[in-house]
């Protein structure tokens, strides 16, 4: 099994806001922070010092940090689906049945750019590998302000024209601190019904119970994993002391995943353009899925921004 190291880790800098980012380990954000008073608050859940030092298996990876969700996020049913006279069959997860959160995180990315508070890496696909026909590149862009962080994918398809247009899903696979998820409110439009495998087989309402326009708490021992479509592209979530983080997306990532195991310290939301198995959905007929179609030559850009709003940096009312 492939080991990824973290090191060289990049390091970003915006006045008290500190972010770490490895390109070599799938290119993830592995670590954000702030410095208050000489102490430090993680906004995300930062890599484990062993994981620095030893790094860890490419398909067992830490729940920690931040990374992209390519060529498609989620679940694809036994890693097999039907393309456009295609018939592909993906490698499975360990422990699943199921192909598992696409394969760029767990490659090696290229940093092509770096300064003080903003790197550029890219990920390079080869034609076959994962058993994945298409040639592609993908280059990220994470930009560290204060207060903020914004994080950008451009996906491109570089096949010959041999090939029919690439199916094609992206995301962004966060960890947050359980204690944000004391106050969490999105909006979306659907909830996709999911087997006990975590594979979506159908879309209905939203019930009551997982209604998350008005803020509510996810417990400690509560297990959550959700597939919602249509979302409106902003979530918040927050803690009991007043600091929260609100979530933008661009429009393309209109599907939001939940998930929240049950006593944990870690809880994720994460955007995405589509639903799990969103392929084979498509291809048995649904609507929106979210699945994306990207032809010879061109590109497709998605991105999120976190804003870190902190109890000490609210003004007062007047």
């Amino acid at each position: 099994m492939t080991t990824l190291l973290l090191s060289p880790e990049i390091k970003l800098i915006k006045d008290r806001w500190r972010l770490t980012l490895s390109p070599s380990a799938g290119g993830r954000v592995t670590s954000l922070s702030s410095s208050h008073a000489g102490q430090a608050i993680d906004w995300i859940v930062p890599m484990l010092e062993q994981n620095r030092q030893h790094g860890f298996p490419a398909t067992a990876w830490p729940k920690a940090g931040i990374y992209p969700l390519l060529p498609f996020s989620n679940r694809i049913r036994n890693g097999r689906f039907c393309w456009e006279g295609l018939q592909l069959s993906l490698p499975l997860h360990p422990g699943e049945r199921h192909a598992m959160h696409g394969f760029a995180h767990t490659a090696k990315w290229d940093l092509l750019d770096c300064d003080d508070n903003s790197a550029e890496i890219m990920y390079s696909h080869a034609p076959g590998d994962h058993g994945w026909p298409w040639s592609f590149q993908v280059r990220q862009k994470i930009v560290l302000d204060a207060g903020a962080l914004s994080m950008r994918l451009d996906i491109s398809n570089l096949d010959n024209g041999s090939l029919p247009p690439m199916p094609l899903g992206a995301g962004f696979h966060p960890y947050f601190p359980r204690r944000f998820a004391q106050h969490v409110a999105f909006d979306a439009q659907q909830l996709w019904h999911a087997d006990a495998e975590h594979v979506a087989t159908g879309v209905g309402e939203i019930p009551a119970r997982h209604d998350y326009r008005s803020a509510r708490a996810i417990a400690s021992d509560d297990e959550l994993t959700h597939y919602y479509g249509g979302w409106k592209g902003r979530a918040s979530i927050g803690d009991n002391l007043g600091n929260r983080i609100v979530i933008s997306a661009s429009p393309l990532l209109s599907h939001l995943i939940l998930h929240a195991p049950a006593a944990r310290d870690y809880f994720c939301i994460e955007p995405a353009t589509h639903v799990a198995d969103a392929v084979n959905l498509a291809h048995a007929g649904f609507s929106s899925t979210g699945l994306q179609r990207l032809p010879c030559g061109h590109t497709l850009s998605c991105d999120i921004r976190l804003d870190f709003l902190e109890v000490t940096a609210v003004p007062e009312s007047p």
